[in-house]
């Protein structure tokens, strides 16, 4: 009877081994995976969707150290998380993608893994210009504004409040250039475009960009200043601008004029920069002279300049009149 129930405990050991092995037996992972697509342009992210099995994945994106075959020389893969992936290259090229899914057992002694492969090729085709600057207007970086597809307009003023002095505003000025890709080659009328050149904003400047796939596109980039009075005198007495440190569309001018005098309709005597710029007040425009107004309270004009080559291409700045009694 002992040898039939050691037979029978020796049996049920070896069932207990056997069920216990199949519990941690590791399972074959699978990788498989949808890409929403294999063509991009740099900094496009690709999307990988991981729809295989397996506890833990990665993704080797074939880059600057993410490359597979170097995996034993530092180079490493990347987490997949919740099953989803994204990654963008900076820097055209083709490169080989390997997602490896791996399932671990026996306190990680017993690894299995299966990898999925695939060839995502990357253009640098980028044309799009994304900022202008001149980031040199005296202590200033002042940016254009795209108008549309291919016109940028920069709009300077003609002097600038410094600390305790109104230095002039050069239109002698460097440019800058905000494009996504660095190898996207810019010309100036022509001729290479170099940042340490101060180009000629008194003229429109025709602007091209062609990118590393050999893409152009033209632009224009037009300057106008701000426009303000050269001149502004009522009742004799001469105004003068006060400028803003931070909003170059903004002036001020004030005057004391002599007591008694009659400020209720007042025609102001005062020059202009260019033909091109028109003040208005509440949307009438003004003529030297000839146009009363009312200075018993702040006056506030509308300044309009327009690009004199192309004339729908508009400024707007503002000048507020204070003028009190002695």
């Amino acid at each position: 009877m002992k040898k039939v129930l050691k037979s029978i405990l020796c049996i049920l050991a070896v069932f207990a081994m056997v069920a216990c092995n199949s519990d941690d037996e590791v399972e074959q992972p699978t990788a498989s995976v949808s890409i929403n697509k294999t063509t991009l342009n740099i900094n496009e992210s690709m999307e990988i969707h991981f729809t295989g099995s397996a506890s833990d994945v990665v993704v080797y994106t074939g880059d600057l150290n993410h490359c597979y075959d170097l995996r034993e020389e530092s180079n490493y893969g990347l987490v997949v998380n919740k099953g989803l992936f994204t990654y963008a290259y900076s820097t055209p090229g083709t490169y080989t993608v390997v997602v490896v899914a791996t399932n671990h057992g026996n306190e990680g002694k017993d690894i299995k893994r299966d990898t999925y492969t695939f060839d995502v090729k990357v253009i640098d085709d980028v044309t799009t210009i994304d900022k202008i600057s001149a980031p040199a207007v005296l202590y200033d970086e002042v940016f254009a504004t795209a108008v549309n597809e291919n016109d940028w307009v920069l709009a300077l003023p003609r002097k600038i409040k410094y600390k305790t002095s109104t230095p002039s505003v050069s239109l002698s000025q460097k440019l800058k250039f905000y494009i996504e890709s660095d190898m996207s080659e810019i010309s100036i009328d022509g001729k290479a475009y170099a940042t340490n050149t101060k180009y000629n904003l008194a003229n429109p400047l025709a602007i091209n960009v062609r990118s590393h796939e050999g893409s152009e596109r033209n632009y224009t980039l037009y300057t106008i200043n701000y426009g303000e009075f050269k001149t502004f005198e009522l009742l004799g007495v001469k105004g003068k601008i006060t400028r803003t440190e931070y909003d170059y569309s903004y002036y001020e001018i004030n005057l004391e004029v002599p007591a008694g005098s009659d400020l209720s309709s007042v025609a102001p005597k005062f020059t202009l920069y260019s033909t091109n710029e028109v003040p208005y007040i509440d949307g009438v425009e003004q003529i030297s002279e000839q146009t009363t107004v009312d200075f018993t309270k702040p006056v506030t004009y509308k300044f309009v300049c327009s690009h004199p080559q192309k004339p729908e291409l508009k400024l707007e700045s503002t000048c507020v009149v204070t003028v009190s009694v002695k």
